[in-house]
């Protein structure tokens, strides 16, 4: 039976407390291994590659706010 959003996100959450997630480098690196093992010939090949690289795209902004904060790079938007 596949977890439910709420299940994930308590689960996530609590793993983040106790200090047992990836640091982005690392978990980038497991997003693109996730991507390599995908199988270009599914139909949905495209849909769940995109989906990953979003992720790996948001975990990157994130490590790059929490070093540089938006504003704080001198670009303006």
């Amino acid at each position: 039976m596949p977890m439910k959003k709420t299940e994930v996100m308590a689960t996530a959450m609590e793993m983040a407390r106790k200090g047992l997630g990836f640091a982005p480098a690392l978990a980038i690196e497991q997003i693109a291994e996730l991507i390599a093992q995908e199988d270009p010939a599914d139909e949905l090949y495209d849909s769940k590659v995109e989906r990953l690289l979003k992720l790996a795209a948001c975990i990157w902004s994130l490590r790059r706010d929490v070093v540089t904060p938006p504003g704080e790079s001198g670009r303006v938007f």
